[in-house]
């Protein structure tokens, strides 16, 4: 069973998915050579991939090791200022 945390501000919560993202990325690497990532895009998750870009996290994952995909919910034109 997964359990779910809580956290007081979106800073902690960026900072605990940020170690997460690492610490579950060192471990599949660790077991099969590899770790698959998919990113969404959007405003929700830039903290997160800021932590994940900058010291010292992006320095504690072997980064060419992870499969990064890019995951998009929104169907919206090419042009169209909501798509990334």
């Amino acid at each position: 069973m997964t359990a779910i945390r809580v956290f007081p501000d979106p800073a902690t919560l960026a900072n605990a998915a940020a170690r997460h993202v690492v610490d579950s990325g060192q471990a599949a690497i660790d077991a099969r050579g590899a770790f698959s990532l998919a990113l969404s895009g959007g405003s929700t998750p830039r903290e997160l991939h800021l932590r994940l870009s900058s010291p010292p996290l992006k320095d504690q994952l072997d980064w060419t090791r992870v499969h990064v995909f890019f995951g998009e919910e929104r169907c919206v034109p090419r042009d169209d200022p909501r798509s990334n």
